[in-house]
């Protein structure tokens, strides 16, 4: 089972529109697919039509051992593809685990409990900030997916990511591995062609070849409740996340066949 995050630790990077967008398509290529929905604002389920407000259980009840994981996941619009939501109620979630033991490991338990052929993979979708959440999520997954918007602030939130993930790996011997970096929120300015060759400049081969661009149809089909390939198929950010979605898949199976 893959477990892969979407990260940054800056916001409006595109973080939620990749790991809908990618969990659908893979779902349609016959992939069993789980989004975990690590944010308050619940965005990725707001974005495959499940209304998070006033919800329970919760992801947050999950990671607490106070629900069942069959209590929490919902079932969205798209064939193989479910739902951990989330809502405000996570904003708790540090308080609430403080005292427990190995509290940064609470996700990674959960999923361990699952069937190992239960999913082929879980895409979790990630807060904007470090938190303990983070925490969690780093020591709980095997790759990580970095949007970076092409602003110098997401360049400089990509670099803080790495950077944490370098310090996990110092202080529990492993950490994630980062499957793709993906350029976002692109418009041809001078500005964002500096920082789209920065990047591939520091990441070579681990920068997606496709380069996501500003999408208003991207935008109207999160406002329905809807994915980009439900909502738009034929769009051109339709085309970029699906391309996308297909690298990230290809790497998975290179790195098994490694």
């Amino acid at each position: 089972m893959r477990r892969i995050a979407f990260i940054n630790e800056k916001g409006g990077t595109c973080k939620t529109t990749l790991c809908v967008n990618v969990a659908a398509r893979l779902a349609a290529r016959g992939r069993r697919v789980l989004v975990a929905d690590l944010d308050t604002q619940g965005h990725a389920g707001k974005s495959l039509g499940v209304d998070p407000r006033g919800l329970t259980p919760t992801v947050h009840d999950w990671l607490l051992g106070n629900a069942a994981f069959a209590a929490v996941v919902r079932p969205t619009a798209i064939p193989g593809l479910e739902l951990l939501p989330a809502n405000k109620d996570l904003a708790g979630f540090p308080v609430a685990a403080a005292s427990a033991p190995e509290r940064e490991d609470l996700l990674r338990r959960r999923l361990n409990e699952l069937p190992e052929d239960a999913y082929d993979v879980v895409l979790v979708d990630s807060p904007p900030s470090r938190s303990l959440v983070t925490d969690n999520i780093l020591v709980a997954v095997r790759e990580i997916v970095v949007p970076v918007a092409l602003t110098y602030l997401a360049l400089d939130g990509c670099a803080e990511i790495l950077e944490s993930v370098e310090r996990l790996r110092t202080e529990r011997g492993s950490a994630p591995r980062l499957t793709l970096a993906v350029a976002t929120l692109h418009r041809r300015t001078q500005l964002a062609e500096e920082i789209l060759a920065k990047l591939r400049e520091r990441l070579g081969p681990a920068l997606s070849t496709t380069v996501l661009g500003w999408s208003v149809k991207v935008d109207e089909a999160q406002s329905h409740g809807q994915t980009v390939f439900e909502w738009a198929p034929r769009s051109s950010g339709a085309r970029a996340l699906a391309a996308i979605a297909d690298e990230i898949d290809a790497r998975g199976a290179s790195a098994r066949a490694a």
